[in-house]
Order: C-alpha cells, then structure tokens, then sequence
C-alpha cells in the first residue's frame, strides 16, 4: 500500500477509530481525525500519534450539523480511505424514541456517509482507487430490544455502501461494512448503561471463541482490506464476531 496515503476517520478521537488511526498511522498514512467534542481525548490521540512520529491532523466538528459538516469538508485534502466510525447511540423503543434522537440518529450515523463519500468520490475517481467503510453493528438486521434508534441507522448505512460499490466500482473504488461483534466501547455503554458489563459477559459466552473482539482487531481488517490487492472485495458485510452469528 501506499504509505503516503491519506485516511480519514469519524469518530476516530477515542475507542475503535483511536486504535484505527494509530494502525495506518504506524503504517506511514497521513490520518486526519474527525470528533465532536471531547477535546481531551483528541488531544491524546494526537500525542499518541506524534510521539511514534506518525501525522496526524484534527478536524473538530459535529458531523451531524449540515454547517459544520460542510465546513470540515472544505477543510479535507484528497482522502484514499474514509471509514465512517462515528455514532449517534442514544436509543429507545420503537414507542418511546423522542423525534430530536430519531432525526440525530439519522444526521449522524446515515447523511454524513452519503455527503462525505459524495465530496470525496471525485478525488478518488481521478486516481482509480479509493476504499469506503462503515463500521455496522448485529443490530442492523436483528431486533434487539431497545436499540432501534442504532439499528435502523445501521441498516441504512448498510443499503448505502451497497450501492456504492455497485456504482462506483469501474473507478477503482471499493465500499464495504465492518461489522464486528459487541465491544467495549462508550457507545455500546451509552446503549445498554448498567446492563453493559452483563452484556458483554453475555455476548462472549455466545462466541466460539469465548471473548469479544478487540479494537486492534478490527483496525488490523480495516487497514487490509484497504490495500490495492482487495480490489474485489467490495459491497461485503465482513462480520467480526468470532462465529456468534452462526450460533444464534
């Protein structure tokens, strides 16, 4: 791969997009962080980054703001690989989600793949190969009580990469979704609060492997499937749950 390329992540201050910008930043890519508002960890991720002389710029924005989205857009370069990692969690039942968290939800987690692709589609074109990802959840295609709010979002960020890489697969780009298994992550906290740890217990259990996945993991998949030698591998669903769908 290109070590001069240039990535950027959403959501990528904190959690799995920190250990996705540290993997292609170790690996020589310039990694451009977008976050919304904890300042602190984009401050260490950054420090993080540097002191393994990696390059790393910050794009602080909240992506679900049409301004501020537009904003950060004119502020990017030509970008080779975009991973969408950023997520509005905040969820409920079916009857009981309040109309500010659906709409935020959706301007989130679903419009800025679409407006972020878009803007970098042309950049990409011109050199015949970019890579797109979204970063999915089980939630996407199962009913998982209270999680509609995420999982509905999910799905349509799904629906989206699949049209991607049907449409823009003769110019050298391919889109795909990652969908790992339950993490430890301020999200999947933010979902589940008090019931969280017993959550996860629960899921590693339904494993084979009997754990959950890690965020290095995740980042290791990312990074390879970015390079140029999967340019066929495009509008897949790569499940990281060590085999607990097959199970359930």
């Amino acid at each position: 791969m290109n070590d001069q390329n240039h990535v950027f992540i959403t959501g990528g201050n904190k959690g799995l997009g920190r250990h996705i910008a540290l993997k292609f930043a170790r690996e020589g890519s310039h990694v451009f962080i977008n976050y919304n508002s904890d300042d602190e960890k984009a401050r260490e991720t950054k420090e993080m980054i540097e002191e393994e002389g990696g390059n790393i710029t910050l794009l602080k924005a909240d992506i679900g703001n049409t301004k501020q989205l537009k904003e950060m857009l004119g502020r990017l370069p030509a970008i080779d690989i975009f991973i969408h990692n950023a997520v509005y969690a905040k969820t409920a039942k079916v009857e009981s989600i309040e109309d500010n968290d659906w709409e935020k939800s959706m301007a989130v987690n679903v419009t800025p793949l679409v407006k972020i692709s878009r803007h970098l589609f042309y950049s990409m074109k011109e050199k015949q190969f970019g890579r797109i990802f979204a970063i999915s959840s089980i939630g996407s295609t199962r009913a998982i009580p209270g999680y509609m709010n995420v999982g509905v979002a999910k799905a349509a960020e799904e629906a989206v990469i699949r049209y991607m890489a049907a449409e823009w697969g003769p110019y050298g780009i391919t889109a795909n979704v990652v969908s790992p298994g339950a993490m430890d992550t301020e999200a999947f906290r933010a979902v589940f609060q008090d019931k969280a740890d017993l959550r996860l217990e629960q899921a590693a259990k339904r494993t084979p492997a009997k754990r959950i996945i890690s965020f290095d993991e995740v980042a290791d998949v990312i990074y390879h499937y970015s390079h140029p030698a999967f340019s066929m591998a495009t509008g897949q669903n790569i499940r990281m749950d060590g085999g607990a769908h097959l199970l359930s």
